[in-house]
């Protein structure tokens, strides 16, 4: 009885009863990275779809937001291969920092408000970014779309969803990245990175739970 009475008591005065979690580790590949380098003389466009992680928080009261993500830079592809050994390899230094990790939380202070089903809201993060050997911190706004589970949403996954978005510059000297002289007029001193990912609070069990079900080799 004194538990039910403590029960109806948090739910009348507002208080958040659960938190939620929602991992994104699309088996399909379908989370996207793109970063855009808009030089003098040329513009890259790399794409990774090797993007994971997961992002916690109360549905009702976004204070307590916590993510963690992380990407393999082994991956990104630009469509021409002397470009993808220029940043793999002589710019990320990716055969020996081969993981890009970023974790992310509200900063103090952040007032209540509550997802509402696909509504978007934008949340500001202060993450810590570690790439390369060097870790920064950089504020960001993601912007979240809470999908409760119906037909549609189980088009991309099982479980209620939430697709993650953002997108900031990024100071490649702030992380010890160096433009070669010859490659000044090629590559931007600072990029743009563009992310979408879609998170569930219930990951299939396999690739048979995907909508496309397994694929022919």
């Amino acid at each position: 009885m004194f538990n039910r009475a403590i029960l109806s008591f948090f739910i009348f005065a507002g208080f958040p009863l659960f938190s939620a979690k929602f991992e994104m580790k699309d088996l399909a590949y379908r989370n996207i990275v793109l970063v855009n380098s808009e030089a003098l003389l040329e513009r890259t466009v790399a794409v990774s779809h090797f993007a994971s992680g997961w992002l916690e928080l109360t549905p009702d009261n976004l204070e307590s937001l916590s993510a963690e993500f992380e990407l393999d830079v082994r991956t990104f592809e630009t469509g021409l291969e002397l470009k993808n050994i220029q940043l793999r390899e002589q710019l990320l230094s990716a055969k020996e920092f081969p993981i890009a990790k970023a974790t992310c939380s509200t900063p103090t202070g952040f007032q209540k408000t509550k997802l509402v089903d696909r509504k978007p809201l934008t949340v500001p993060v202060e993450c810590s970014i570690k790439l390369k050997n060097t870790q920064q911190k950089i504020p960001m706004n993601l912007k979240l779309i809470y999908f409760k589970e119906n037909e549609e949403s189980r088009q991309r996954l099982t479980g209620n969803l939430l697709k993650v978005s953002t997108v900031w510059d990024l100071d490649l000297a702030s992380f010890g990245i160096v433009i070669p002289a010859k490659y000044s007029a090629l590559i931007a001193k600072t990029v743009q990175v563009t992310v979408d990912m879609v998170g569930s609070d219930r990951l299939p069990d396999n690739t048979l739970s995907l909508p496309e079900g397994l694929k022919k080799k």
